[in-house]
């Protein structure tokens, strides 16, 4: 550790927001893996001094892996998982869990002092159960001590509402791995009785009404306001020109549809209001959803700028979110550089741990082993 910073391998990397967390809060993130060219270039552009890594790591061999990581001390990451299983088999040995084993592999060939996984809410239910059981248990056997459990970025000061499932394992340590806890409130009522020195959560509003109001189709490269809050002054900081901010087109019909939708609201709630000509044949609960302005935003999903299949139409302009709208409410700053298509870089954004939770994290994990961060 030549600058005195323990080194971080970042596993299925994607837009890297579990790095700028990590780096953020003191850590040398030397190293990305990901299979997918978008997600390495971005990590790339966004951590200029790290390795990254354009590979399956399913292909990478024990050996290869200990010479090119050898000097790794946390391993962390976010493996893809479909979370079945045949019946009568182990979980992990599920084929289509086998990312999820190859972190387990690869946290088994490096041995580093601490790891932290992340995943779907969802994880924790996957087989019954079975796959969160064997993976800690593998865990321990490595020596790691644990904490897990289910994470909201809204209780971190994220203006979003995104429930996500991690593993933080620490070794040889006297502090044992414990969760960040809470700065910002929910929307749990115990939260206000019991909680009064959290901060209340950010909202769509919070996050950007200094964003010009554009109407689907348009484009703006200059912001509207000077920041408005302590957030936008955070995510704006040493950005002079706004980018990413371009509107989604919509059919003519698609925009009279939206039109009918009140914020808070489908169309599956108002359908009754929807001209006949209008109603769509199809769609889940979520589908052609208005955000509220006055709350935290819904979970951003890999689809927001399709009303269609996410909840993601925003609360005035009749249109899905754009880009810059997604990022911001993911925690991206503004001077973030996402590489790729429009579909690439919606991607990136939507699939992401947030940056704010991701440093949060690393801030527990940098605790425990006595890690000086920056002061953020």
């Amino acid at each position: 550790m030549s600058n005195g910073k323990p080194k971080v391998l970042d596993l299925f990397c994607g837009a890297g927001g579990l790095s700028w967390g990590f780096e953020k809060a003191g850590f040398d993130v030397s190293y990305g893996l990901d299979f997918w060219e978008p997600a390495v270039k971005t990590f790339q552009a966004n951590h200029p001094k790290a390795k990254a890594f354009k590979v399956d790591v399913t292909k990478v061999a024990d050996s290869q892996l200990r010479e090119w990581f050898k000097e790794v001390s946390v391993v962390i990451g976010g493996p893809p998982c479909q979370g079945f299983s045949t019946a009568g088999k182990r979980a992990l040995d599920d084929p289509r869990n086998r990312l999820v084993k190859e972190f387990l592999r690869v946290v088994k060939v490096l041995l580093p002092e601490a790891f932290v996984m992340e995943n779907v809410e969802g994880f924790t239910s996957f087989n019954g159960g079975a796959l969160v059981n064997e993976l800690t248990e593998e865990f321990v056997k490595l020596g790691y001590e644990l904490t897990y459990g289910i994470l909201d970025a809204v209780n971190y000061g994220v203006p979003q509402r995104r429930k996500r499932f991690f593993i933080v394992g620490i070794r040889d340590k006297i502090l044992k791995p414990s969760f960040p806890s809470p700065t910002h409130r929910g929307r749990n009522i115990n939260e206000l009785l019991f909680h009064e020195e959290l901060k209340p959560p950010l909202t769509f509003t919070d996050a950007t009404s200094d964003l010009p109001l554009i109407q689907a189709g348009e484009k703006a490269e200059k912001y509207a306001t000077s920041p408005q809050n302590e957030y936008q002054k955070w995510i704006r900081d040493g950005s002079s020109k706004l980018t990413l901010h371009e509107a989604p087109k919509h059919k003519p019909y698609l925009i009279e549809l939206i039109k009918r939708i009140p914020q808070g609201k489908s169309v599956f709630d108002v359908i009754n209001e929807i001209p006949e000509n209008l109603r769509p044949k199809s769609g889940y609960p979520n589908s052609y959803k208005r955000i509220r302005a006055d709350e935290p935003a819904p979970t951003i999903t890999r689809n927001f700028t399709t009303p269609s299949s996410a909840n993601c139409i925003h609360p005035f302009a009749h249109r899905a979110l754009t880009l810059r709208e997604g990022a911001r409410l993911q925690s991206f700053p503004d001077t973030y550089v996402f590489v790729g298509s429009f579909t690439d870089k919606r991607l990136l954004i939507g699939n992401a741990v947030p940056p704010l939770l991701a440093l949060a994290v690393a801030k527990s994990v940098a605790k425990s082993l006595g890690v000086k961060g920056d002061d953020e």
